[in-house]
């Protein structure tokens, strides 16, 4: 399998990618703030929007 992987041309790298950026987008877009505002006190978030 990890021969396969290693053979495969340029343009089936790519078409596997395009897909992967376009189901991460918007998961670092949304979900990531909303666990930073889940997670992170709002104390410290008021500090680090004043720096």
């Amino acid at each position: 399998m990890k021969a396969y992987f290693t053979n495969l041309p340029a343009r089936t790298w790519a078409l596997l990618a395009v897909p992967v950026i376009l189901i991460a987008y918007p998961v670092i877009t949304i979900v990531v703030p909303a666990v930073v505002r889940a997670v992170v006190p709002e104390a410290v978030r008021t500090v680090l929007h004043l720096i």
